[in-house]
């Protein structure tokens, strides 16, 4: 788009020098610009002369299809600043303890940056309520961590991480660098109370167990806990040990504590829910700016990484 726009200038101004102080650039950036589209094209399409710059017969013809793009493209940043003024409304999002950290706050920061005019509405779930206000209709999406074993929802995946172990500080595997189920078997665990929303009651709660798992073991439930704050205290007086999210690491820290990353665990997820049924764009704009918006995080984060 701006090698097009740098083009249209230079035609229509006849002048380098005139169109590189209409499109704010150096000149010679400008030259260079024009000559990476020319070669990008495969063709000539501006003659620089004594007299000024003229546009090639094969130059006109692109002239005309670059002011259509781009006024194609001005028409489509209209539309979309006018449909995002037109969503509005309040939206309720359920956000479950298991499912904090950074990413959730970009995600909803973005959105309600992007919708100003649409009052969020933030609930919190406990642990036995994994669809978060979606089956009651408490809430109109949900940012949560599957699996959520309950007709009509539909979850899209935005962020993915690996799981890490927790346990008490004094527990003689704490000061393993890496912990795998197998270092495990046979000790009690602190698991999620069951679902009370609706859902399925086993399946989020067997996830976080790792039930079934391959060793053929089956976990020794030593408490059970609804809520995060329950979990911490039932981790630290060592009733058990259990599994978070790596991110938890971070809001999940107390004294007593101790994080230890798991090798053969799967990986959870954090998803964006809703009711297959509602139609509403405020919630369709939800789900898709938070997952373009995801998108874009894991693909810069690529870069990075490959940097």
């Amino acid at each position: 788009m701006r090698h097009l726009r740098y083009f249209v200038a230079v035609a229509e101004e006849n002048s380098f020098t005139a169109a590189a102080r209409r499109v704010h650039v150096a000149q010679q950036v400008l030259s260079t610009q024009i000559r990476k589209l020319e070669d990008a094209v495969g063709i000539q399409l501006l003659v620089r002369g004594s007299r000024g710059v003229t546009v090639t017969p094969a130059g006109a013809v692109f002239l005309a299809a670059a002011r259509e793009t781009l006024a194609s493209l001005d028409r489509g940043v209209t539309a979309a600043r006018n449909a995002a003024r037109a969503v509005t409304g309040t939206l309720s999002v359920g956000i479950s303890l298991a499912a904090g950290g950074d990413t959730r706050t970009m995600l909803l920061t973005a959105f309600e940056r992007a919708y100003p005019q649409v009052e969020v509405l933030l609930i919190t779930f406990d642990l036995t309520q994994p669809a978060c206000g979606l089956l009651d209709r408490s809430s109109d999406v949900a940012l949560l961590r599957p699996p959520v074993a309950a007709a009509g929802i539909e979850l899209r995946r935005v962020a993915e991480e690996s799981r890490v172990f927790v346990l008490p500080a004094g527990h003689p595997l704490a000061s393993h660098g890496t912990l795998t189920l197998a270092d495990v078997a046979g000790q009690p665990w602190v698991a999620a109370g069951l679902a009370t929303d609706g859902c399925v009651p086993a399946p989020w709660r067997d996830d976080w167990l790792v039930n079934p798992r391959p060793g053929g073991d089956t976990p020794l439930i030593g408490a059970v806990a609804r809520t995060i704050e329950e979990w911490r205290e039932h981790i630290v007086a060592s009733h058990g040990l259990s599994l978070c999210p790596a991110s938890a690491e971070t809001y999940n820290a107390r004294p007593g504590i101790v994080f230890v990353p798991a090798t053969d665990v799967p990986p959870t997820a954090l998803c964006v829910a809703w009711r297959a049924d509602d139609a509403r764009l405020v919630v369709r704009s939800f789900v898709d700016l938070v997952t373009s918006v995801a998108g874009q995080g894991q693909r810069e984060h690529g870069a990075v990484a490959l940097a």
